[in-house]
């Protein structure tokens, strides 16, 4: 047979293969649709969807099925791929557990706390149970609802002050302690500030640190828990914040409480944290019920109001329970008046020590007295003496 005709003898076989195979499609698994994977029947559907929102869950990581890949092998067809795959998963996520068991586990002398990982947090979680509305909630179910919640912080505050994510430097690592002891126990190794505490301690700056339990008179349900951890995970952000480090001392705790309280209410309704050297010294006391915007309004009628150089040298832990109320209010008058990436501006300045009355001027035009006038007018307009939902 010449050259050109077995040439094209072989092109025809070729062809002729090809159009065999597409005329003849593979067969599918009914069990996976050829993905060599499966979800775990342990999980319901709803549980899927909760654990593959996070990085990882040690609940999830404890089943005896998939030990936290939430997916398995499919018996019924081979995907190498795919198992390579899960079994990196599977290993992924026991090195997470074990490091956590050696991080935290090995310092708690009560039970072992669940730990979640979400974009930006860690968050380990030992409070046993939760009544959230009328509905009670178990620890993994408390756990997933406190790890959405403080991303939705995060997220608030984000969009609030209008900041970049390149503009935080440290994940949040948070540890919500089933009680007083394991508290005590696991505080000190994870702050490296030493010494019992009454509800909770922070490591603020380039870390983002809060450790802290459920304290039955000063967070006695949920709502006060919630409010709780949004107050303090914003002075973790916000002393995060570029440049990272902590300000409310010297000087300059009416910003850092303001700001603090100001999400507290945003998200609870009302203020009833303070911070007095990272202790909640007075638990259970709160001012005028944690309802400040009619508390200030009677202040102003009364003349009761400092001035902003008055209180401004203060540190954080040197505001008296009426001077907590003004510094929320001054905040909600800023944020109000000239947004939050202003905000975020003048905290930039007073985080890098520039003088109060010198960061106003750049960032705003005015000075503490020009303030005064306005807040007061401010507030007039704006805050009921009467008591109202907001």
């Amino acid at each position: 047979m010449p050259f050109r005709a077995a040439v094209l003898g072989c092109l025809q076989l070729v062809v002729a293969g090809s159009l065999a195979s597409q005329a003849a499609p593979a067969t599918t698994c009914r069990s996976c649709g050829n993905h060599g994977v499966v979800d775990c029947g342990k999980h319901k559907k709803a549980a899927l969807e909760q654990e593959r929102s996070v990085a990882f869950c040690s609940h999830a990581e404890s089943c005896k099925s998939c030990e936290g890949a939430l997916r398995a092998d499919c018996k019924q067809c081979s995907n190498e791929t795919a198992e390579a795959e899960l079994r990196r998963r599977v290993e992924t996520v026991r090195a997470w557990r074990d490091g956590l068991r050696k991080s935290v586990d090995a310092h708690s002398k009560v039970e072992p706390m669940l730990h979640l990982q979400t974009a930006h947090l860690d968050l380990s979680f030992g409070i046993a149970k939760i009544t959230v509305g009328k509905a009670k909630i178990d620890t993994h179910e408390g756990m997933h609802l406190y790890g959405d919640r403080i991303e939705a912080l995060r997220k608030l505050y984000i969009e609030t002050l209008e900041v970049d994510e390149k503009e935080f430097s440290a994940r949040l690592r948070v540890y919500m302690c089933r009680d007083s002891r394991q508290a005590n126990d696991l505080g000190p190794r994870v702050t490296g500030l030493g010494g019992n505490f009454a509800v909770g301690t922070k490591l603020m700056g380039i870390d983002a640190v809060y450790c802290m339990w459920q304290e039955p008179r000063g967070l006695p349900d949920d709502e006060a828990l919630h409010r709780n951890i949004a107050h303090n995970l914003v002075h973790l952000l916000t002393s995060n914040l570029e440049p990272a480090g902590y300000f409310g001392n010297p000087a300059n705790g009416w910003v850092d409480e303001g700001l603090a309280h100001w999400f507290e209410d945003k998200i609870g309704g009302k203020c009833t944290n303070y911070c007095f050297e990272e202790v909640l010294t007075q638990q259970g006391q709160t001012f005028k019920a944690g309802k400040w915007r009619p508390a200030v309004r009677a202040m102003l009628d009364a003349k009761e109001l400092q001035s902003l150089a008055a209180i401004a040298p203060k540190n954080t832990d040197q505001l008296t329970f009426p001077e907590h109320a003004q510094s929320f209010a001054m905040v909600d008058c800023l944020i109000a008046k000239h947004g939050g990436d202003k905000l975020k501006q003048f905290l930039r300045q007073l985080k890098s020590k520039v003088e109060m009355r010198d960061a106003m001027q750049a960032v705003y035009g005015f000075g503490p007295l020009t303030f005064d006038t306005e807040f007061q007018a401010w507030v007039a307009a704006n805050y009921s003496p009467l008591d109202s939902a907001r």
